[in-house]
């Protein structure tokens, strides 16, 4: 309450009266910690690009997967341009690695800024993310006033990208529950319809299958300023 009793444990009786179970801290303590792919290849989305005065080209995002140390060379996707980072950089403090999950800023060498945009994604040499102009998604539409059809332009949002693309299939339409397919080469999708749809881009992006990677294979639709549809990448083509 406003007073923050049982935030630990207390011994007014009057509280223990109606209530007995754990405190807040204590419950706190009890929450595991999500679980993180360290294991994988190293992924980190730009969100931000600058010129250090001192260190030079500099770009910021967070590690979604894997991890880089100082000196490692990469690419920068869709590009496929390669560095190397020089520093890294975590809350103001330098540090000698990053790993999934945490923010970050990378110093990168070797690579002219005019080659370097948000949305990119940062990948080891030998693992890089793929890119693509088509590719598969399931989706969930929302609440739309015009019905979806082949051929609709939307707004496609992935991570930091805002990418023109329009939907260039409808493949099929799918039971909420259980994932069945109602149809197949639906006319059009309306409200509150989960379907299977191909959507091509004007330009490569960066993707990953949501199977893989949930936060690098998940997408939202807008259009006319509304998000009419958000789904998960299921086949990259």
């Amino acid at each position: 309450g406003i007073n923050a009793e049982y935030g630990k444990r207390s011994d007014n009786a009057a509280l223990q009266a109606w209530y007995s179970g754990q405190s807040l801290i204590e419950v706190i303590d009890e929450i595991e910690p999500p679980s993180r792919n360290y294991d994988k290849s190293f992924r980190l989305v730009i969100t931000d690009v600058f010129k250090h005065p001192q260190l030079g080209l500099s770009v910021a995002g967070k590690v979604e997967q894997g991890y880089v140390i100082v000196g490692t060379p990469l690419v920068v996707m869709p590009g496929g341009d390669g560095t190397m980072v020089k520093s890294i950089t975590v809350d103001d403090k330098n540090v000698d690695y990053v790993v999934a999950g945490e923010h970050c800023i990378l110093v990168l060498g070797g690579i002219d800024q005019s080659k370097v945009f948000n949305g990119n994604v940062l990948c080891e040499p030998h693992a890089k993310i793929r890119s693509t102009y088509k590719f598969k998604a399931r989706i969930l539409v929302f609440n739309i006033d015009l019905p979806i059809t082949k051929g609709f332009p939307v707004d496609l949002h992935y991570q930091t990208v805002n990418e023109p693309a329009v939907i260039s299939r409808l493949i099929s339409t799918h039971n909420k529950s259980t994932g069945e397919v109602i149809k197949n080469k639906p006319r059009c999708l309306t409200k509150n319809q989960v379907a299977l749809v191909e959507v091509k881009c004007e330009r490569p992006i960066c993707l990953e299958l949501s199977k893989d990677n949930k936060s690098l294979g998940r997408i939202t639709c807008r259009y006319g300023g509304n998000t009419i549809a958000a789904g998960m990448v299921i086949e990259i083509t």
